[in-house]
Formats: structure tokens, C-alpha cells, sequence
């Protein structure tokens, strides 16, 4: 109830910090898990059918539905951050002007790549190693989640991003969270009821955005009097300095997806080569994994704007204390959730499908990729802190440290070394690469700017 019993502006500025940081991340974590629930649900409804060729399918389609979270985090993490240092400013009007852009901006963004996944989707499973049935049931499941779903999907999270900039974390979980629990119930009526398969769990997840969609728009709508951010119909004048600040914050966000989907696409493009269990094993740990991944990620994508906006206010004592009891807070998480993945994996790659092949190297996969965990809690949140403050160098540079530099050479040596399996060390190497990397930005950045206190 934190949103009813707080003004946003007590949340940034007066309460205290642990209770500012609960107010704001915890919404945004349970969101990301009910948003997480009903991707495990496609999963675990298509892996009900017994068929790994649909499992596979949604694996291979995995990285062109990605980066429709690429756009998603280019104007979504990117204008809000933008909103909440323009509040923490005091420049309101500002603020409702970059929220209209970047909201008619995602629009027409994400349509040109739906219109360019519906004449080219075929060619681009082909290179991911779709073939035969696999490819078929692929193409059916991105038609409807990218070219018609994709403008939703995006939409989605763009919105909840501009009520989260305000302090309204709990409406943004809201809005997530409701198309979400459609979702689950729609899972089986479509997949099974209607008989269409791995169609039907994509159609579910369209039709859950566009909810959710409606639901956020509504709340704008009812609250426009009041809001702190007044977003028009008819997109306004925008200061060239402010656009850059947005694609600056937002671009290194959107280059983490492209990047973790191209990464992602090569290690698919390996695993083809061996057999089709495996392929779907990869798919579900990829699933189990995002657990642990989306608490981290609602962990800092909430507690992003109190960053924000006590930076631009010239609180970084206050910054500096959401940033630590942040840090902390992962850590703990991503321990326990580690044990629990280690000592449970093949229960829970059992929980998505009972082919005894892929439940094999399901629950080795998982176990592997895991190890990555408590380093991704620092990477992700340093992230977060250099998005806050719009310390675009910093962001971009641990965005394309982590996927793109040295994780593609590294996948191929290790698959040479040790096949299939040694794909699976990668992450965990790379992340732990990362998270240092992040604490010596970090580090550097305290010491170059004396203001932010240690």
C-alpha cells in the first residue's frame, strides 16, 4: 500500500532508505516474477505436450523475441531515468514531455522490427538452426508474440517504466502482473483447448500485454490531474539535450538485450549441432535461471529511480545508502536462490517436462549456468546505479564487456574443449569478469566525482 500511504516525493526524499528501497523494489520484484510465471507457464503448458520439437522451437525463437526487450529498455529504463532526474530537478513539465516521446517513440520503433520479423522471420530461423517441424512451430510462435504482440510487449514495459519513475511502484507491478495471471489461464485453454499447440501459448502471451497495456493506460487516464508526470496526446518539443540523455541511459539497457540475444543466437547455432534433447534442456535451464535473474533485475530496475532522483538532487549521501542496502539485499537473494538451483535441478527441469533425455541435460545445464548468480547481482546493480545517474560511458561499457567482446571467441573455444558442456561455463566466467569490472567503475567513479560519498 505504499503508493496510497506515501507521496512520491516522501518516498525519494524522506523516508528511510530501507523502507524507500521496500516501498520501491519490492512491487517491482513480485512484477517481474508474475511476469516470470507466465514465461515458465508457455514453457511448462508447451513442454505438457511431450514434444520436444515445440520446446526446441520456443528455445530457437528466444533470441528475436529478446530484443523486443531491447527496445523495452531503450526507452523505457532510458526515459525513465530521464523523468525521475527531471523530477528530482524540478522540471515536471519536462518530464511529461520526454514521457509522450518515448512513448510514441517505442511505438514506431517496434514496428518497424515486427514488419521486418514478418518478411524475414523464416531466414532468420533458418540461421539460427531452425529446420523441419522445429521451424514451423517457431514461426507460428513469433507471429504472434513479435509481429503482432510486439508493439503490447514493448508498450508494456515502457509504461510501467514512466509510473515507476514517480514513486508508483506498486500501480507499474499492478499493471504488469494483471495481464500476466491471464496469461497462465490462458496457457492451457489455447495450447490444449483450442489445439494450437505452441501458436496458442504465444497468442496467450499477446493478448496478456495488450491487458496490461489497457490497464496502465487507464490508471494515466484517471490520474492525469494529480500525476507528477503530464503526458500528452500529441508529442511536444523535446530539448536535443534531453532525447540524448534518454538513448544515452537507455542505449547501453537496449545493448545488453541485443547483445545477450546475438550471444545467445551463437550458442544456439553450437547446440544445433548436437541433438534436439539438448537444445530443449538449454531452453528450460534458460527458464530456471531467469528466477534468480528477474528478482536481481526488479531489485535494481526499483530501486533506479530513488538513485536517479536523489542524484539530481544533490542527495548522494542518500544515494549512496540506497546503493549499498541494495547491493547487500541481492547478494543475500542470489546465494539462496544459488543453493536452491544447485540441490534441486532435476526437480525443477522434471516441473517443465518429463522426456527423460532433456530432464538429463536440463538439470547439468542449469547447474553450470547458475554459478553465474551472485556476480550477475553486482553487474546488474552497478548498472543500475550508472543508469541513474547517467553515466552512459560506464553502462555501455559493462553492456558490451559482458556479451559481445570476449563471450563469442570464449563459446567456441569451449565448445572445441569440451562440447556441448563447456558452452554451459561460459556465463558464469564472464559474469564474474563483469562484476569486477563493475566495482572498479564504480570505485572510480567515487573517486572521481568526491560528491558521491563511499
Amino acid at each position: 500500500m505504499a503508493d496510497a500511504k506515501l507521496s512520491e516525493k516522501d518516498i525519494f526524499e524522506k523516508v528511510p532508505v530501507r523502507k524507500a528501497i521496500l516501498a520501491l523494489a519490492v512491487p517491482t520484484v513480485i512484477s517481474q516474477l508474475i511476469v516470470l510465471i507466465y514465461n515458465l507457464a508457455d514453457t511448462w503448458f508447451i513442454g505438457q505436450t511431450g514434444d520436444p520439437r515445440q520446446v526446441a522451437a520456443v528455445t530457437v525463437s528466444y533470441p528475436l523475441f529478446l530484443l523486443l526487450g531491447g527496445f523495452g529498455n531503450l526507452f523505457g529504463i532510458g526515459g525513465g531515468s530521464m523523468i525521475s532526474r527531471l523530477l528530482g530537478r524540478g522540471e515536471a513539465e519536462n518530464a511529461g514531455k520526454i514521457g509522450t516521446f518515448v512513448i510514441w517513440s517505442s511505438v514506431i520503433a517496434t514496428l518497424l522490427y515486427s514488419l521486418v520479423i514478418f518478411g524475414f522471420g523464416r531466414q532468420a530461423l533458418s540461421v539460427l538452426g531452425a529446420e523441419g517441424e522445429t521451424r514451423g512451430y517457431a514461426e507460428n510462435y513469433l507471429f504472434w508474440t513479435v509481429v503482432v504482440g510486439g508493439i503490447p510487449m514493448v508498450l508494456n514495459q515502457v509504461l510501467a517504466n514512466i509510473v515507476r519513475a514517480q514513486g508508483k511502484a506498486k500501480t507499474a507491478s499492478i499493471g504488469m502482473s494483471v495481464g500476466g495471471v491471464l496469461n497462465v489461464f490462458l496457457d492451457p485453454l489455447f495450447i490444449f483447448g483450442l489445439h494450437m499447440n505452441v501458436a496458442g501459448a504465444a497468442l496467450a502471451t499477446c493478448i496478456s500485454n495488450v491487458v496490461s497495456v489497457l490497464y496502465l493506460f487507464g490508471h494515466m487516464i484517471r490520474t492525469r490531474k494529480e500525476s507528477m508526470v503530464q503526458l500528452t496526446l500529441v508529442p511536444q518539443r523535446v530539448k536535443l539535450s534531453y532525447m540524448a540523455e534518454v538513448f544515452s541511459v537507455g542505449a547501453p539497457a537496449a545493448l545488453q538485450i541485443v547483445l545477450a540475444s546475438i550471444s545467445n543466437s551463437v550458442m544456439l547455432r553450437l547446440m544445433s549441432g548436437y541433438v534436439e534433447h539438448a537444445v530443449s534442456g538449454l531452453g528450460i535451464a534458460q527458464k530456471i535461471e531467469m528466477i534468480p535473474f528477474q528478482i536481481v533485475q526488479g531489485l535494481s530496475s526499483g530501486v533506479l529511480p530513488l538513485i536517479a532522483y536523489n542524484y539530481a538532487s544533490g542527495n548522494r549521501k542518500r544515494m549512496d545508502s540506497a546503493v549499498r542496502y541494495s547491493l547487500a539485499a541481492g547478494l543475500a537473494v542470489s546465494v539462496i536462490m544459488f543453493a536452491v538451483v544447485e540441490l534441486s535441478a532435476p526437480w525443477l527441469v522434471r516441473f517443465f517436462i518429463s522426456d527423460a533425455a532433456t530432464i538429463e541435460y536440463g538439470a547439468a545445464f542449469t547447474r553450470m549456468r547458475c554459478l553465474a548468480l551472485p556476480f550477475i547481482n553486482i553487474e546488474f546493480m552497478l548498472i543500475a546505479v550508472f543508469q541513474g545517474i547517467g553515466g552512459a560511458k560506464q553502462a555501455f561499457m559493462l553492456s558490451f564487456f559482458r556479451k559481445g567482446i570476449f563471450d563469442l571467441p570464449l563459446m567456441m573455444l569451449a565448445d572445441f574443449l569440451w562440447p556441448m558442456y563447456g558452452l554451459m561455463l561460459v556465463a558464469p566466467v564472464m559474469e564474474f569478469l563483469g562484476g569486477s569490472l563493475a566495482v572498479v567503475l564504480y570505485r572510480k567513479q567515487i573517486l572521481a566525482d568526491r560528491r558521491i560519498p563511499v
